[in-house]
């Protein structure tokens, strides 16, 4: 159901070491205006934001042909647990074209549909504790004030029943840790907006698949990575990807990673994700009054640092430069330079510069084209976060 890839080595041994993606964007809600709920409304960026993330996993060299793939800053790469499979439930269902060419119809992801795809997940990943499970869903969320539920796309379409399209995460998530030993990455990019008709209900929603409290977990590595805080929003631009599913984008493509012990490569884990997500959110609201989206509480077991993704070369980061007062932007320029003082210089005229460096020692700072005020410079300063952001005070 919804399948747009598997690999042949999964296909020869379903229960190798691998990575298994499934992509949920719920977009349409046909059914929520005849069920009365107006606090909800059709949304475009579940399934952009879905095709995103499938195109990052389907460009690395798992699911490209020979020569093809994109480096490991671009795309997915993962030599311990390569791409197994990825299967996609989007609404509108709308042909996806992944980056190798194949055209596949996604599936409509009702909870029923979902459901069904998340047991196919779980058996897929099994009892191999060095494969990944990646679930991403994209779409409303609503909350208790303490617990998160996400809404499948046919909610309200049973007039006895609407909740019935909803399911509960960390019960989800709980029934999950007691089926697989694989190694868990949940990354939820919905609202957690305190729901009063939610909270009114007899019942609680569901978990996608049921399970017992008494239950011994048989992975503790797991973890969930919210878009937002409790009874907060999650937010997106008009016609454009999500702004939680883009800063995780901007993260997985070569700006975060830590040096493995014994093996070549900078993995990517939660801890460094999480990290560079919120830097990224962060930056891409810097200039948007109002309330502004913060990543919620990670919740979850284990050190957080096995690698989702592994990245080949030193994580980079975005150095991002600005002056104030503003007025002095048309002559303004900023520079870095590196330890043989090679100088890049960026003007300021229509805003922040921003360069990508390599992690490490660099120096960096402000000059005027005509001299109007005196050079600044940090000389020497060691940068290792995905974003680093400086405003100089001219006066």
């Amino acid at each position: 159901m919804g399948l747009v890839f598997e690999s042949a080595a999964v296909q020869q041994d379903p229960q190798a070491a691998a990575t298994h993606v499934l992509l949920v964007g719920c977009g349409e809600y046909p059914s929520l205006a005849a069920a009365g709920f107006g606090g909800l409304d059709p949304l475009s960026a579940p399934r952009l934001s879905v095709e995103a993330l499938a195109d990052w996993f389907l460009s690395g060299p798992d699911a490209m042909p020979a020569g093809q793939a994109l480096p490991s800053d671009h795309a997915f790469y993962n030599p311990e647990a390569p791409l197994g499979s990825l299967v996609m439930l989007t609404s509108p269902t709308f042909p996806y074209q992944a980056p190798s060419g194949t055209v596949t119809n996604p599936t409509r992801p009702t909870v029923a549909c979902i459901r069904t795809a998340y047991a196919q997940w779980l058996d897929r990943l099994g009892a191999n504790p060095n494969s990944r499970g990646v679930f991403h869903f994209c779409g409303h969320g609503v909350s208790n004030g303490i617990s998160q539920f996400l809404v499948a796309d046919d909610f309200g379409e049973d007039p006895h029943d609407p909740w019935s399209g909803v399911f509960h995460v960390s019960n989800t998530c709980q029934a999950t840790i007691r089926k697989t030993a694989a190694n868990l990455f949940f990354l939820v990019d919905a609202c957690m907006e305190l729901s009063e008709e939610l909270i009114n209900q007899i019942d609680d929603p569901k978990a996608l698949i049921g399970g017992k409290r008494t239950g011994q977990p048989i992975t503790t590595e797991w973890a969930v990575l919210r878009a937002t805080t409790a009874n907060r929003l999650a937010y997106a631009p008009t016609g454009g990807v999500a702004h939680f599913t883009a800063a995780l984008l901007q993260a997985l493509r070569g700006h975060c990673g830590s040096q493995r012990a014994a093996a070549p490569g900078f993995g990517v884990g939660i801890a460094e994700l999480r990290e560079a997500v919120a830097a990224f959110l962060a930056l891409t609201q810097q200039t948007e009054s109002g309330e502004r989206q913060k990543l919620g509480q990670t919740e979850g077991e284990g050190d957080w640092n096995v690698s989702m993704h592994i990245l080949a070369t030193r994580p980079s980061v975005l150095v991002e430069m600005d002056v104030q007062p503003e007025g002095y932007r048309p002559v303004a320029r900023a520079f870095m330079e590196d330890a043989a003082q090679q100088r890049e210089v960026k003007p300021l005229a229509n805003g922040p510069a921003q360069f990508v460096k390599q992690q490490g020692e660099w120096s960096y700072g402000t000059n005027a084209s005509n001299n109007e005020y005196a050079e600044q410079l940090y000389t020497r300063q060691f940068l290792t976060k995905a974003v680093h952001s400086c405003r100089f005070r001219i006066t």
